[in-house]
């Protein structure tokens, strides 16, 4: 049996747990049994902080996301934009994708995780377009419309990491240089500018620690 923690604590190892199921398991085949397996408690201690599977993984996919997008803003507000640009565009990790596509599969069936889901899409896409913005603004690039580029190069980045992380369909080379190539034509940036600036990929680290 677990140690006596405070409330807040339990509910953060209840989430950390629930993550590390998802991660191996995906959002569909995750139980409140298994996530109280996995804690080392009892079944019914789950459902006193969450009342149904489907809150739970919600909260679980809210709980990650949220740890994303700290980085994320800083990298949005801060990092000199061409850079930023193209760290948002370099492809994340495969745990960081394997959960987002598994997170859209189960969606429709759970409305507690669709509405976390668009909420954290949209998210996404302000910040994109916010990169957007201060790259026009300091004249390195051009964009009359940031939220709809902003749009279209979420759907594009999206569309490769499947290609790439499901499928295997094209290499994360490959998939990098598609985005890269539409994000420069589409921006006017010179061919090859975020290909020079491509950093190590950082954002999306799905790793999460028991804090037990």
């Amino acid at each position: 049996m677990a140690n006596r923690l405070d409330p807040a604590a339990r509910r953060e190892q209840i989430l950390a747990a629930t993550l590390r199921l998802v991660a191996r398991d995906g959002f569909a085949r995750v139980t409140l049994r298994d996530v109280a397996a996995e804690v080392g408690v009892v079944h019914g201690l789950i459902r006193h902080y969450f009342a149904t599977r489907e809150q739970l993984v919600a909260a679980a996919f809210d709980a990650a996301v949220l740890a994303e997008l700290e980085g994320d803003e800083e990298v949005a507000e801060r990092v000199e934009p061409v850079e930023a640009l193209a760290d948002w565009l370099t492809s994340t990790p495969r745990e960081h994708y394997f959960v987002w596509i598994d997170a859209w599969s189960e969606a429709p069936r759970n409305p507690e995780l669709h509405a976390s889901l668009m909420r954290h899409h949209r998210d996404c896409e302000r910040r994109l377009a916010r990169i957007i913005e201060r790259l026009d603004e300091a004249g390195l690039g051009r964009s009359d419309d940031p939220a709809g580029d902003a749009r279209m190069l979420t759907a594009l980045v999206d569309g490769m990491a499947v290609q790439h992380h499901a499928i295997g369909l094209v290499t994360r080379a490959e998939a990098d240089h598609v985005v890269y190539t539409a994000a420069e034509g589409r921006l006017g940036l010179a061919p090859g500018t975020l290909e020079r600036s491509r950093p190590t990929a950082v954002r999306g680290q799905w790793a999460v620690s028991d804090s037990a």
